[in-house]
């Protein structure tokens, strides 16, 4: 085929690969749920990561709002966690302070969560399962 008549099917070839591509994107599972501490609604920016435990499983985020609760996300336009075995991960979330500069926020600074919660070895384990999932999470400080 001469190539001034395969531009029109490598154009539509691309078109079609880029519009399956970036349909939305269905992971599997949903999860969210409420994080209190010592019996109490965790404050607001508490942030929470979920590492899927097995090989090539992609991190899924959630922040709490005021009264503890929180939704994961697969990316910022995705709702959405991969099932199966994954270790949570606690941390203080940050936002732009007035010079723009990222700050903890007011209440979570007096917040004194144990360091094991925050890094890969935190003790913290849950099994997402497919479709929705709620996750409650209830921690005692020392």
């Amino acid at each position: 085929m001469p190539a001034t008549r395969a531009w029109p099917w490598r154009a539509v070839f691309f078109g079609l690969l880029a519009l399956i591509g970036c349909g939305r994107r269905d992971i599997g599972a949903t999860a969210s749920g409420r994080v209190t501490i010592d019996g109490q609604p965790a404050p607001a920016g508490l942030r929470l990561d979920f590492q899927p435990q097995g090989s090539g499983g992609s991190p899924s985020t959630g922040v709490t709002d005021a009264a503890g609760r929180y939704e994961l996300w697969f990316t910022a336009a995705h709702k959405g966690v991969m099932p199966g075995e994954c270790r949570v991960m606690l941390q203080p979330g940050r936002e732009s302070g007035p010079d723009g500069h990222p700050r903890i926020p007011e209440a979570l600074k007096a917040l004194r969560l144990p360091e094991a919660y925050a890094g890969d070895r935190s003790p913290l384990l849950r099994t997402v399962k497919p479709g929705h999932n709620t996750i409650d999470i209830s921690l005692q400080t020392p």
